[in-house]
């Protein structure tokens, strides 16, 4: 596939690294900023242009004639909107994907249509990274949760502590534990490395576990993991940028929030919008301010500020302090990854990897429904329709247990007519089956596409 990515920036650079992982991908990359395509340039096999995004010239340079898709994400919503404009009326090219962050174009959805501006899929990162919040705060314990068939499914990662009744013992155990509950393990990481989840794998302190359950079963599996973590009540937001004022929209019906933020303009803005939240004016870094707003009997502290260095820092203060549980919003991988290796920073939360996965439902082929990139891309979970008939399908009228899956594919769950069947051995596949899919090599992800998608005689 032949595809034009506008914007080399954290999103764009995530997404040209991702895809061009894969061999059957051609990319290039247009961005303003010649040193933001200095490091794609040097490490990744792609096309890379110094120019503006929204010029007819540059992106004929880009030989946009011939691309499949154009994929809209440079800083400007007006450039994004133009571009894709140019690339239906002037190109006809076949898929628009675009960002777009401002709440007054959002507000108007008829704007976004060949009649209008023609862009086939628009993409929110603020509005996707507010729902992964949430869903974090409605399940506590949990470190990701994806869902999947409308949230009939979700997919969860936790980790495992020594003392909780799984640790020490094998998987096989937990349906002893768990006996009325449909689940399943799906991925196991131990010192960062995938590692096989079979009956006889016997669970250890640290591990990171990734399990497929109903929406409904979640706290009582997340109860076999880890030490029991109760629902969070007091809830103090960093950062009262769009993120920081949507979650606290959601949370504050049936939570006790608030808000800190710098900008005394700002202050006032949020909380005109909010009925039930306080929005304090200050510095999130500031100790004593912390301390006046009772951070030891904090549930909750969510870092959401612009900065990944202020996200880091104040995570690891307000866990000093007594916060119970910590969760920063960061951009750059070395922040990431030094997050991560802190013991105060409980959940580091990527904008950029949310985003990708957000767009890569749209790029993938075939009938897959939902994507989420797992492990800063390395691993990735798919919703796929199942196709065909037993006479034109690899996997159609075959149980789980004799379809040639490729190693490190994984089959979670089945949705059949709004039922939720766990992915064992002996399960057959039907057609028009929703089935989830875990890879931990993102590199198979066209041969079991093809697998799923059934063939023509």
């Amino acid at each position: 596939m032949k595809i034009l990515i506008l914007g080399a920036g954290q999103v764009g650079a995530t997404l040209a690294r991702y895809l061009s992982e894969d061999s059957d991908n051609d990319i290039t990359i247009i961005d303003k900023a010649e040193s933001n395509l200095l490091d794609l340039q040097r490490h990744l096999d792609i096309k890379t242009i110094c120019g503006q995004a929204s010029y007819p010239n540059i992106l004929e340079e880009a030989d946009i004639r011939n691309m499949d898709m154009v994929i809209a994400v440079t800083k400007s919503d007006e450039d994004n909107m133009l571009a894709c404009q140019m690339a239906h009326t002037l190109y006809r090219v076949n898929k628009k994907i675009a960002r777009i962050r401002t709440a007054q174009y959002l507000h108007r959805k008829e704007l976004f249509s060949d009649e209008a501006i023609p862009i086939d899929f628009v993409i929110t990162p603020e509005i996707l990274v507010t729902n992964y919040i949430k869903r974090v705060v409605e399940e506590p314990g949990s470190e990701q949760v994806f869902e999947f068939e409308n949230g009939l499914v979700q997919l969860v990662e936790t980790r495992a502590y020594a003392g909780t009744p799984i640790v020490g013992h094998p998987i096989k155990e937990l349906h002893k534990h768990l006996p009325k509950i449909r689940m399943r393990i799906v991925s196991l990481y131990r010192n960062g490395q995938a590692i096989p989840a079979y009956g006889d794998t016997v669970i250890k302190d640290g591990d990171r576990v990734y399990f497929v359950t109903k929406k409904s079963s979640v706290s009582k599996v997340l109860k076999e993991f880890r030490r029991l973590d109760k629902a969070y009540k007091n809830i103090i937001i960093a950062g009262g940028g769009r993120i920081g004022l949507n979650l606290a929209k959601h949370l504050e019906a049936n939570h006790r929030v608030r808000i800190i933020e710098m900008d005394q303009d700002r202050v006032k803005e949020i909380a005109d919008e909010l009925d039930d939240v306080l929005v304090l004016r200050g510095n999130a870094s500031d100790e004593e301010l912390l301390l006046e707003e009772g951070i030891e009997n904090t549930d909750l502290f969510l870092a959401l500020t612009d900065s990944d260095e202020i996200n880091v820092i104040v995570s690891i203060l307000a866990k000093r302090l007594g916060a119970h549980k910590t969760i920063a919003l960061v951009k750059r991988n070395v922040y990431e990854d030094l997050a991560e290796q802190s013991e105060d920073v409980d959940m580091v939360i990527s904008p950029d990897q949310i985003t990708t996965s957000g767009i890569l439902a749209h790029i993938r082929k075939g009938d897959t429904m939902m994507v989420h990139s797992l492990r800063q891309g390395k691993s990735e979970a798919i919703e796929v329709i199942v196709h065909g008939d037993k006479n034109h399908s690899d996997v159609v009228g075959k149980a789980i247990g004799e379809i040639k899956l490729p190693d490190g594919v994984v089959v979670g769950s089945i949705v059949r007519n709004n039922e939720v069947i766990m992915g064992s051995r002996k399960v057959v596949i039907e057609e028009g089956d929703h089935v989830l899919l875990v890879l931990t090599d993102v590199n198979k992800i066209h041969k079991v596409e093809r697998m799923f998608a059934g063939y023509a005689d």
